[in-house]
């Protein structure tokens, strides 16, 4: 699974280097799926990723300058 992954995460970056947005959709939906088989074979829930993700966004100093700092994820 881990390679798996890893070969998704590979195909959505080079469909960055494309810029190509159908791509790039098509790819990232490939490497979420495999997140989720993974995260349903460890016992992690969607909900629980969600939560890290809300609590890092409330950290100050978090953000990145790279135009998504107003974005909820």
């Amino acid at each position: 699974m881990d390679k798996k992954i890893g070969e998704e995460a590979f195909e959505v970056i080079i469909a960055d280097q494309h810029e190509d947005k159908k791509e790039i959709i098509d790819e990232s939906c490939d490497l979420l799926y495999h997140l989720w088989v993974l995260w349903e074979n460890a016992g992690i829930d969607l909900y629980e990723v969600m939560a890290v993700m809300e609590e890092r966004d409330h950290k100050k100093g978090n953000k990145k300058e790279v135009g998504h700092t107003n974005k909820v994820f």
